[in-house]
């Protein structure tokens, strides 16, 4: 996702989500009374095991800008999720993955990152539909405190990012033509909060949320292509996967302009 959202443009980000937001939520509905998928108490983590089912690969990208993508290649799509990034962040763009490839029938033919602006602005509005819901009533209830540290607050108990939750406080805070709070928000907006690990701490929060994991994980297409190869291992083109693999892995690397 390529869009920074700032004090300056989140009143047109909020008009973006009005006009999406009925379609939408309508998707993130359609998952979430599913039962057969909602298996999972922590919603964060069942995106990561949704993933897994398209062969999700893990790796860190030493681009804090960079959070995931589609990898699309001879008729495979393959999510990509990077471990550099906060944990929150990691889960915010494995829902946002989720939505291109569930419900984006526009971009399917490249390598994902994503060009199409109003398909990426969708799956940034699914993402906090499927992590936030309730986060307005959740900060309304939380005790008499500073401003960002309810915010803090927030993060901890949905497992999203900083600015995700203040998107979602101040859509709520437009709907209800709450001026003070929507002043607030803009004022956090743009803050670097570089000190983000340290801050959940004094806190009491586990900081482990904002702190990147650094996991390498190919195991999920490793698994596959294990479960083929002895179900049937005359099959000459397994060994054809084993490299399909590799070169996904040193495509990614160069896509993205990080080395091994």
């Amino acid at each position: 996702m390529n869009e920074r959202i700032t004090a300056a443009n989140i009143d047109l980000v909020i008009q973006k989500n009005r006009e999406i937001g009925k379609e939408v939520s309508a998707q993130a509905l359609k998952l979430q009374t599913n039962s057969s998928i909602m298996k999972v108490a922590s919603t964060p983590q069942l995106a990561l095991l949704i993933l897994q089912g398209f062969g999700l690969i893990q790796m860190p990208i030493e681009d804090k800008y960079w959070s995931g993508a589609i990898y699309v290649k001879e008729g495979k799509t393959i999510p990509v999720i990077n471990t550099a990034i906060p944990r929150a962040n990691q889960y915010f763009a494995a829902w946002h993955e989720i939505y291109h490839l569930i419900f984006d029938e526009v971009s399917s033919d490249h390598f994902i990152e994503n060009d199409n602006i109003v398909e990426e602005r969708k799956a940034e509005y699914f993402a906090a539909c499927m992590l936030l819901s309730g986060v307005d009533i959740y900060y309304a209830d939380l005790p008499t405190m500073e401003f960002t540290s309810k915010v803090l607050h927030c993060m901890s108990a949905f497992q999203a990012p900083y600015k995700a939750v203040l998107i979602s406080l101040y859509e709520d805070a437009v709907q209800r033509e709450n001026e003070k709070l929507k002043g607030r928000i803009k004022g956090a907006l743009d803050l670097k909060m570089e000190d983000m690990p340290e801050r959940f701490r004094k806190l009491g929060l586990d900081d482990s949320l904002v702190l990147p994991s650094f996991v390498i994980n190919t195991s999920c297409l490793q698994a596959q292509i294990k479960e083929k190869k002895e179900a049937d291992p005359e099959l000459k083109y397994h060994g054809d996967n084993e490299e399909f693999l590799k070169n996904i892995e040193e495509e990614i690397r160069v896509i993205t302009g990080v080395n091994k």
